[in-house]
């Protein structure tokens, strides 16, 4: 094998004989061994698996009331005999990826790190694949799925115990867990191969469903009619697009395609309580205000902030930005540090001279920090003073003074901007 680490790999199986071509395909150059725990296929499965050569097949009964449980179970316990380097804890359907993983765990293990979380997509492709190539290359396009994210690779002689949920959707590991400083694996689910594949693989899946499971609603998904599971095909097709370091991509690594995050996090310049304001939708729904921004917001249009407006900056500010980039991680990383404005309602430069910002502070996070104080203004033409005199109930609730005056239905928004964008007339654009 070409890695001087040992790697296995650990998964459960049953009839999954049109994954498994794909399935070694993908990991063939990187698994020095494969264990296998099958739930007695009977489709082709276990020929394919007696054929490979580097595969160890162990048959596994549910006898309890949840197969669902069984699995968990199997997840925590089935690798723990293992004095390999890294095990991978997988399903078929589920294709590990970094651009250069071998190297990555290698660097890895020099830097300590033991414990690699996922960060998960959705792949999805019209019909189902019938190229003898990796789905890596044949598939290309997905939707961010966070429930993905996962602990799927660490190492057995460190992690002493993995402590999954249901479904392997979290984990609560122990022994000497050390994460990586941020994540840069993928964890790519192909179960959306056209829309003939999940519609039979979750009919078969849903006879494997126990009485605790139904009752749990633990694997729900597999009990959708064909219906419900073809709109929901047509959802996750139509939010679809290119996946960091495959297809159009190919050249943008996940460290690098997920780096606006970590800088927008970083800066804490992301207003989560405006944002679910802003977006009831979304506060509907209960996800993570920034998990939501980061993964779906950003692209869809969506304002990290009152003053921060994505078309308006990419126009004036950034008009040749790759696709991929959100608008506001580039104005955090340049930006801001060259005096752009977010938008009309923030000016830079003026409030950094105004506050005596050092080159390396952000403007914008020292407004929204300070905001409340009634004692900053994001434009030199709004006296904050007179306006929280005038409105006191403003310092009492702790608003945003500027926010309320650009929404009060006496001040209407599109007065101020017009305002706004009369006095920025002439600015410098990139």
């Amino acid at each position: 094998m070409p890695s001087k680490q040992r790697i296995e790999l650990y998964c459960l199986c049953w009839n999954d004989a049109r994954m498994l071509p794909f399935f070694f395909r993908h990991y063939d150059d990187l698994v020095d061994q494969y264990f296998v725990f099958d739930n007695g296929s009977t489709d082709g499965s276990l020929s394919l698996l007696g054929n490979h050569g580097r595969v160890e097949v162990t048959h596994f009964d549910v006898s309890g009331d949840s197969f669902v449980e069984e699995e968990r179970r199997l997840g925590d316990t089935m690798w723990r005999n293992s004095d390999a380097d890294w095990v991978i804890i997988t399903d078929l359907d589920e294709h590990i990826f970094h651009p250069n993983l071998l190297d990555y765990l290698q660097r890895c293990t020099d830097e300590g790190v033991t414990a690699i979380q996922s960060i998960g997509f959705e792949m999805i492709s019209d019909t189902f694949p019938s190229e003898a190539q990796r789905l890596v290359d044949l598939v290309t396009i997905g939707t961010r799925s966070p429930g993905c994210d996962r602990l799927c690779i660490f190492n057995p002689r460190a992690v002493t115990g993995t402590n999954f949920t249901v479904g392997r959707h979290e984990a609560e590991p122990v022994g000497r867990v050390v994460g990586p400083p941020f994540p840069e694996v993928l964890l790519l689910h192909y179960k959306q191969l056209g829309m003939d594949y999940p519609i039979a693989r979750s009919a078969e899946l849903r006879t494997g469903l126990r009485s605790r499971d139904l009752a749990e609603k633990w694997g729900v998904h597999y009990t959708w009619s064909a219906a419900e599971i073809r709109h929901k095909w047509c959802e996750i097709r139509a939010a679809a697009g290119p996946v960091p370091g495959l297809g159009i991509l190919k050249d943008v690594g996940p460290a690098e395609y997920f780096a606006d995050g970590r800088r927008i996090a970083q800066l804490g310049s992301f207003d989560g309580a405006w944002y679910l304001a802003a977006y009831p939708d979304v506060k509907e729904a209960g996800v993570d205000a920034f998990s939501h921004y980061c993964n779906h917001g950003w692209r869809e249009g969506r304002q990290p902030n009152f003053y921060f407006e994505p078309d308006w900056y990419r126009v004036n500010y950034a008009p040749t930005l790759a696709p991929w980039r959100d608008p506001f991680g580039e104005y955090l990383e340049r930006g801001e540090s060259e005096n752009a404005r977010p938008s009309p309602r923030f000016d830079t430069g003026w409030y950094r001279a105004k506050h005596g910002l050092a080159p390396g502070q952000s403007p914008l996070q020292h407004y929204l920090a300070n905001r409340a104080s009634g004692l900053v203004s994001p434009v030199p033409t709004f006296n904050v003073a007179k306006y929280c005199y005038d409105h006191p109930e403003i310092l009492a609730s702790e608003a945003d003074p500027f926010e309320d005056y650009c929404t009060r239905p006496t001040r209407p928004l599109a007065k101020s901007r017009n305002r706004a964008l009369t006095q920025n007339k002439g600015q410098r654009s990139r």
